[in-house]
């Protein structure tokens, strides 16, 4: 649990400097993360059910795993973002990352939130998977590399 709230915190610290970067304000942050959870998973990938991501992300991924969020840029503005990111943690380290575009060129939010990436983080080494409806796949394989299989 201890594990848990540090995360958690470290999470919202991240989020508030991210914030200060992009020049949104914390309303801005909490109103994009809250669409993106929102969004029906099938709108982001047609194969999927078509309940909200924030939902179908806890049910592919049950209790065990921590799932936090935040908002990014980068630095070059013409690559169309804001975009969300669903940061999923097991045993308090960072196993996974979606990064869902929230953006456009002009720096508006964008009318349908679209997959970027998902990218399992082990050890310094990043293997990234195509589509959204790959996350019960990569989230086997951090499972078994972080808990061992079962």
């Amino acid at each position: 649990m201890k594990t848990l709230t540090l995360l958690a915190a470290c999470l919202a610290l991240d989020s508030t400097l991210v914030v200060a970067q992009m020049g949104q304000t914390n309303d801005d942050v909490v109103a994009l993360i809250s669409r993106v959870k929102a969004t029906p998973a099938s709108q982001i990938d047609p194969t999927l059910p078509p309940v909200a991501l924030e939902k179908w992300l806890g049910a592919q991924a049950g209790p065990d795993a921590a799932i936090g969020w935040a908002v990014r840029s980068a630095d070059d503005p013409g690559h169309g973002l804001p975009w969300a990111e669903a940061d999923i943690s097991l045993r308090g380290r960072l196993a996974l990352v979606i990064m869902i575009a929230t953006g456009t060129s002009r720096g508006g939010t964008a009318t349908k939130p679209t997959f970027r990436s998902l990218q399992l983080i082990q050890a310094g080494d990043i293997t990234e998977w195509p589509r959204l409806r790959d996350f019960p796949t990569a989230f086997k394989r951090a499972r078994d590399l972080t808990l061992g299989p079962g």
